[in-house]
């Protein structure tokens, strides 16, 4: 009896079954190797990579505030932590923010949570983990160290690893750990956040310019563009 070309020899199915699994495992395996590439080079950065703001006297850094207080211009960043638009601003437009427009005195930058849904538990963990820093005097070192994470995800920030960069930042590890799981700042994190939604906010970064916000703020020139129209506007 002749066998149907629809139904090929036990043999044959048997080798067509291994080269699936094979293939199927390479795929897995190449999924697994740049997951853990990613994470890796996400842990490589150290705070030897992180923005000096040694322009910026010790009395304008306050908290989550960077700035001469009694500066004419404040510039708000709603931000989240494990957004990747946010870690792009805070690469591409803070330098810039800071260089031209905090050293010299002209705008104040504050810093509010506005940690989304889709990106928890970490952006609040991480939220929470800054305010411990900032306990430390520490908040935009900090900062920006949790930016340098951002593109590895979640991995990047459970609570190990957020007690890792305050390491690595010289703070007192048992002092931040105690405040990290203490949860000491949640109150604080989930009032920003709400203050945010009071305000018609809902993506990040949105960034104000004295309460105006820039349609877009990924784009230094326009960033830039709304202070100098405050600036002016205020003279």
């Amino acid at each position: 009896m002749s066998r149907s070309a629809n139904n090929p020899p036990a043999k044959k199915r048997n080798l067509q079954s291994v080269v699936i699994y094979v293939v199927g495992g390479a795929v897995l395996l190449a999924g697994l190797i740049a997951i853990v590439l990613a994470v890796t080079a996400g842990d490589r950065q150290s705070s030897e990579d992180l923005p000096a703001y040694s322009g910026v006297p010790a009395e304008w850094q306050n908290r989550n505030i960077l700035g001469d207080p009694d500066a004419p211009v404040t510039v708000q960043a709603w931000e989240d932590f494990r957004c990747p638009a946010c870690a792009a601003f805070n690469q591409r437009v803070k330098p810039g923010l800071v260089e031209n427009y905090i050293v010299t005195g002209k705008i104040k930058l504050e810093f509010r949570h506005l940690p989304l849904q889709q990106h928890e538990p970490g952006a609040s963990l991480a939220a929470q983990a800054a305010e411990c820093a900032a306990d430390q005097g520490s908040f935009w070192s900090y900062h920006d160290r949790i930016f340098q994470a951002t593109p590895s995800g979640q991995s990047a920030f459970i609570m190990e690893r957020l007690i890792d960069y305050a390491v690595e930042l010289n703070l007192d590890q048992d002092s931040f750990a105690s405040c990290l799981t203490n949860q000491t700042h949640l109150v604080a994190v989930s009032e920003s956040s709400l203050a945010a939604r009071s305000a018609g906010l809902n993506s990040t970064p949105s960034v104000l310019v004295d309460g105006i916000p820039v349609n877009n703020p990924l784009d230094y020139e326009a960033v830039s563009a709304a202070i100098d129209d405050r600036l002016q506007s205020g003279q």
